[in-house]
């Protein structure tokens, strides 16, 4: 028997409840808990930063499942969500979004999933040069759930990665021109919930995101969701150019390129 490859990709997720009530109690932390620890238990290494409220509760989660693949990189208060200030409530929301969940705590959340990677990069307790952000329970959208938890592993494992690269999926094939669709509505370009990447070229990704963003929120009068801005620095920015790859909410978002992110080899 072959012994097991290293891991070569450090994945990176979070978790806080933003919300006074529940909005939905379909999306529970119990029930994305268990979405959590189907991607968890596979064993890949997984950097995570968790609101203090849920930390004891992740814990014992994680001690029971045995999952000491999984690191806690940081705890915060909800009111330390990064991308949020008091300023930031005088800026408008977009016209079309759902009411109840999309608030300005909520798309600031939305915002710092590039935050907790940085985190997750200068702390790298499992030494690795690449990250992948992945949303705690994006295990939910699978629907072969065995077949693309072993795909997601065999990315974890992957020995010949390039140096340099920012892959994120996306469900629409053209970059956005018209800032009405940016700041009004959801925007798709991105799919937002997994993208990898190199360590230096995610750094360069944070800083280009904390660079630009109060100048885009000045410049619209509008807080908006993390994929919205993404598109924003793509198209008006020349300051943010990824490798895009088509794929839905679905299993389809792990299904990243190989081919154009992997050294070839004889």
């Amino acid at each position: 028997m072959n012994p097991p490859q290293p891991h070569t990709v450090t994945f990176v997720t979070g978790y806080f409840n933003i919300y006074d009530t529940e909005y939905d109690e379909s999306r529970t932390f119990e029930k994305r808990l268990c979405h959590f620890l189907r991607i968890a238990k596979s064993g890949i290494p997984i950097c995570v930063v968790i609101e203090n409220t849920f930390e004891d509760k992740l814990k014992v989660a994680l001690t029971k499942e045995n999952c000491f693949n999984v690191q806690i990189i940081d705890v915060l208060d909800k009111n330390q969500i990064p991308f949020l200030s008091e300023e930031e409530k005088q800026y408008g929301l977009p016209d079309i979004r759902n009411v109840q969940k999309d608030t300005h705590r909520y798309m600031a959340l939305m915002n710092s999933k590039i935050d907790f990677v940085k985190r997750a990069i200068d702390k790298n307790p499992f030494s690795t040069k690449y990250f992948c952000w992945f949303d705690f329970s994006l295990a939910y959208v699978f629907r072969n759930v065995e077949t693309t938890i072993q795909h997601i592993d065999s990315l974890a494992c992957q020995p010949n990665y390039i140096h340099s690269f920012i892959a994120m999926p996306g469900c629409w094939s053209w970059k956005i021109n018209k800032m009405d669709d940016i700041c009004k509505k959801i925007c798709w370009r991105f799919c937002g919930g997994f993208f990898m990447g190199d360590k230096d070229s995610l750094l360069d990704f944070y800083h280009t995101s904390v660079n630009h963003y109060n100048d885009f929120v000045v410049q619209t009068n509008v807080v908006v969701w993390e994929v919205n801005y993404w598109a924003w620095l793509e198209s008006y920015t020349n300051s943010f150019h990824p490798l895009w790859y088509l794929a839905g909410h679905d299993d389809s978002i792990i299904h990243v390129p190989l081919d154009n992110i992997t050294l070839k080899t004889e």
